[in-house]
């Protein structure tokens, strides 16, 4: 593929994170699209190239496993890599992730550097 921007689809309810993860991808020749809620992402999805959907958990309607799964369901070739990014560390919680369909799991809790480094790690 000679795309030399790489595609990330963040959702979350929270604006505020939205505004972060812009702000932490901003250096790295990525380029954050929007999607406030499950249903949203899965429409972005469908009509465009995502390289990556990182998504929170806790949501209204669709919560991030669902969407895991559904994501999973579209049968997009290549698929993207789904990564779930959330305040949790319960282990029941990362199982879960894992289970319906997630590549990768970060916790909230890392430096503007690494958590770039981690989202960029699970771009393909």
């Amino acid at each position: 593929m000679n795309r030399s921007k790489r595609i990330v689809l963040y959702v979350s309810d929270n604006k505020f994170m939205h505004i972060i993860i812009t702000d932490t991808l901003k250096s790295y020749n990525v380029e954050v699209v929007h999607a406030y809620e499950g249903q949203s992402a899965l429409d972005k999805l469908k009509q465009s190239k995502v390289d990556l959907v990182l998504t929170d958990i806790d949501m209204p309607g669709m919560d991030g496993f669902q969407l895991c799964e559904k994501v999973r369901a579209l049968n997009l070739s290549p698929p993207p890599n789904v990564v779930v990014y959330s305040g949790s560390e319960s282990p029941e919680d990362i199982e879960k992730a894992f289970t319906s369909g997630a590549k990768g799991y970060i916790v909230k809790k890392y430096q503007k550097e690494a958590l770039a480094q981690r989202i960029i790690h699970h771009i393909p």
